[in-house]
């Protein structure tokens, strides 16, 4: 299938061109340069899964021109775009979620055969978009403490305004001082190009930080205006550096898989549920995971026809419809109610949403965890007719026969104490439900009054 025309044909609700921003076109917008080095797996001292690249990411590459940073700004700076989906998820941050929806300059950019074909070359494996939300999300640090006030201080020509920087700020280490934007993580997707729109001289901070194999930490700088990174991010642990110095930062996130048929996509939904219209989200996800699906099979279909003899190879075969079930379940097991979504993200809230690894962290050092966890899981104190239950005993059988866990903390051989309910719910990224299953086993409570 031509991906390119695919994406093109795809009805995705865009408006064609409001007249206030450019029509995308490489030879004036692009400016690529190959980027001059690339981290393997290998190098990192990092295992490759069956679902990885050997790239594990690249170093800051050129990929739009001047006019191309500013034709970008342009786009997303419209009205429409600001009017429709512009959150703030606190004071000097503004997120610009589903702007493809709104320009046209933005879904023609992502989805160009020549910046496809880029990012592609920049990971070492043929690569394509995720689904329409997840082009082209934008972060935003600019003045102001409320949306209204930060749409007003946005200026379509890139300018740079500098911060003075204390002492303190010139001696930041997130390394040391824990302050990282995002702490160490993996990403919800296989593969991630994260783009800057902003001018970088003068500021400090800013970089990645990829966790090699020995658990030290490689760093990737920050890329400058109009420069990109490519990441294999579902794939290597990372953290991002907070940026000082500078009142704008802007930077833009595509987000991809692998096109090749036999490469598992190991996503996830757990960072972009809380904020997420799911309405919305949800037919993106089945439709994307059904169509990789549907590929995955076709492949094998051909293979069949044309090699009778693979069908006789049980073991193959049987690893293969396995493969299938665990990505069917985990693309159900993502799709969390609306309803109870929403009520959950509002009973404990974003931020504790965010944190529910490390609050698992705190919880297993009091002394009534294990006795409360036990009881919570033996008794099935909490949804006891769930799904979960039988991910539970899966997953614990896995163990013993000594099989790495997959999950958002990549693939590990679980060891030491008892597994529970809330490992497998965090291993899923099913973090609303997590702190649900912490609460009914009461823990939930003895935190809260801890942190008090």
């Amino acid at each position: 299938m031509d991906l390119y025309r695919h994406l093109k044909g795809l009805a995705w609700g865009f408006v064609q061109g409001t007249g206030d921003e450019d029509v995308f076109d490489p030879a004036i917008h692009l400016s690529y340069v190959p980027p001059e080095r690339k981290f393997t797996m290998e190098e990192l001292q990092l295992v490759q899964s069956e679902t990885a690249s050997p790239i594990a990411g690249t170093v800051p590459f050129p990929l739009l021109s001047t006019e191309g940073v500013k034709a970008y700004r342009r786009a997303m700076f419209q009205q429409d775009v600001l009017n429709h989906c512009a959150s703030s998820p606190f004071p000097g941050t503004l997120v610009l979620r589903d702007a493809v929806r709104y320009s046209k300059f933005v879904r023609d950019f992502w989805t160009h055969p020549v910046t496809l074909r880029i990012v592609s070359e920049a990971a070492g494996i043929p690569l394509e978009i995720i689904m329409p939300t997840e082009i082209g999300h934008t972060n935003i640090q600019v003045k102001g403490s409320t949306i209204s006030e930060m749409k007003n201080n946005l200026t379509t020509e890139p300018t740079l305004e500098r911060v003075i920087l204390s002492p303190e700020d010139r001696e930041y280490d997130p390394l040391k001082d824990a302050s990282a934007i995002i702490p160490w993580h993996y990403d919800s997707y296989p593969y991630v190009c994260v783009l800057m729109l902003s001018e970088t001289d003068g500021m400090i901070g800013g970089e990645t930080y990829i966790k090699r194999g020995d658990g030290t930490a490689q760093k990737v700088e920050g890329p400058q205006i109009g420069h990109a990174v490519m990441l294999q991010g579902g794939e290597v642990e990372h953290l991002a550096a907070r940026a000082k110095g500078v009142k704008e930062r802007i930077s833009t996130i595509t987000s991809y898989r692998s096109r090749h048929p036999t490469v598992y996509d190991s996503s996830f939904m757990t960072n972009i549920r809380p904020y997420a219209d799911l309405n919305s989200l949800y037919p993106e996800w089945i439709t994307y995971r059904l169509r990789k699906l549907n590929d995955e099979i076709t492949y094998y279909l051909n293979r069949v026809e044309k090699e009778p003899q693979f069908a006789l190879d049980l073991q193959s075969l049987e690893d293969l419809i396995n493969k299938q079930v665990s990505y069917l379940q985990q693309t159900s097991r993502q799709m969390i109610a609306p309803g109870f979504e929403k009520e959950l993200v509002e009973r404990f809230g974003k931020p504790t949403y965010y944190a529910a690894p490390r609050i698992w962290e705190t919880v297993q050092s009091y002394s009534e965890f294990e006795i409360l966890a036990i009881t919570a899981d033996d008794k099935r104190l909490w949804l006891p007719n769930s799904v979960y239950w039988m991910d539970l005993q899966n997953s614990i059988e896995s163990i013993r026969l000594g099989k790495p866990l997959g999950g958002v903390f990549g693939r590990r051989i679980w060891g030491g104490r008892r597994y529970y309910m809330g490992d497998e719910l965090l291993r899923q990224g099913l973090n609303e439900l997590f702190l649900d299953w912490l609460a009914s086993s009461g823990l939930w409570k003895i935190y809260c009054e801890s942190e008090t």
